[in-house]
């Protein structure tokens, strides 16, 4: 089984002792929870299913700060990532070393005016949907919602048996495949 962790570190935090936030909701965690959370905080993680550990990732479930796959193959890391919020750390000048795609994926997340979910940026992206001056920032966030949800391609495209491969999606983020 593999996890994925949901939240960021808010302030000083030791492996010990960590403060996480998620959804306006601060958590403080400690012991095998901390180290789990931190374990798949930049990427999927592989629990070893022992007991004691098995039971500090439902508690991590059950608050909300992992998703936890179904099996070990890409296909479920895509149905996890589905289910998360991307947020990315604040750029920092590394904007002029990425290519022209990962910068058009870089301003959906940045400028977007809301959460985007990844199946959310995959629909833009699969659709050739270029963030616009009228999609993007909180006065736009009801274009983009508007653009994203009441398209009939995307019903048709989410609910289509090739979502259970991770294919489609993975065309968007290739970095995504274990």
């Amino acid at each position: 089984m593999k996890y994925i962790s949901k939240g960021m570190v808010i302030r000083a935090s030791t492996e010990d002792l960590l403060f996480v936030t998620r959804c306006g909701v601060d958590f403080q965690l400690t012991g095998e929870q901390a180290a789990l959370w931190l374990n798949g905080s930049f990427g999927f993680a592989k629990n070893r299913e022992n007991v004691p550990e098995v039971k500090a990732l439902q508690q991590l479930k059950r608050q909300g700060l992992v998703e936890i796959t179904e099996g070990d193959e890409p296909v479920f890391e895509y149905r996890a990532l589905t289910q998360c919020v991307l947020t990315p750390a604040k750029p920092q000048g590394a904007r002029a070393i990425l290519s022209a795609r990962q910068k058009e994926l870089l301003l959906w997340l940045t400028e977007a005016g809301l959460r985007l979910t990844t199946a959310e940026l995959v629909f833009l992206t699969e659709h050739h949907v270029a963030p616009q001056i009228n999609l993007l920032g909180d006065r736009n966030r009801q274009n983009l919602t508007e653009t994203i949800y009441t398209q009939k391609p995307f019903l048709i495209t989410f609910w289509k048996p090739k979502w259970n491969t991770p294919q489609c999606g993975m065309r968007s983020f290739p970095h995504c495949s274990g």
